[in-house]
C-alpha cells in the first residue's frame, strides 16, 4: 500500500496525535465512485440524445433557415458536452492518480 509521506531533507514529518491519516478508503469513497459514474454516463447518455435529436430536427427542417440553425447549435453544443465529458473524466482521474489513488478510480466498481 502507497502511502503519503512528508519529508523535509531526509528527516521524515509525523503527523500530530490526533489529526487522521491513512487517505481515502472505505464507504464514502464508493458512493462517491458509483456518484460520479452514474453522472459521467447520465451526462454522456443526454449528450448522445441530444445529437440525435439535432439529426432529426435538421432532416425536418424542411429548408427553414431558423429551423437548421436551431438543429445546427443543438447539435455543436452537444458535441461540445461530450468533449468536455470526456475531459473532465480525464481531468479526475489525473487527479487521484497524483493524489496517490487508483488512476482507474472511476472504472472500479466496489
Amino acid at each position: 500500500m502507497k502511502t503519503l509521506a512528508l519529508t523535509i531533507q531526509g528527516t521524515p514529518i509525523v503527523p500530530p496525535a490526533g489529526v487522521p491519516s491513512g487517505g481515502l478508503s472505505g464507504p464514502g469513497t464508493n458512493v462517491i465512485n458509483v456518484a460520479l459514474n452514474l453522472l459521467f454516463l447520465a451526462g454522456i447518455v443526454m449528450a448522445i440524445v441530444f445529437v440525435i435529436y439535432s439529426g432529426v430536427q435538421w432532416v425536418m427542417s424542411g429548408g427553414d433557415k431558423q429551423k437548421l440553425q436551431n438543429a445546427r447549435n443543438r447539435l455543436t453544443y452537444s458535441i461540445v458536452g461530450l468533449i468536455v465529458i470526456a475531459l473532465s473524466f480525464v481531468i479526475i482521474n489525473s487527479v487521484v492518480a497524483l493524489l496517490g489513488g487508483n488512476p482507474g478510480f472511476f472504472l472500479n466498481t466496489p
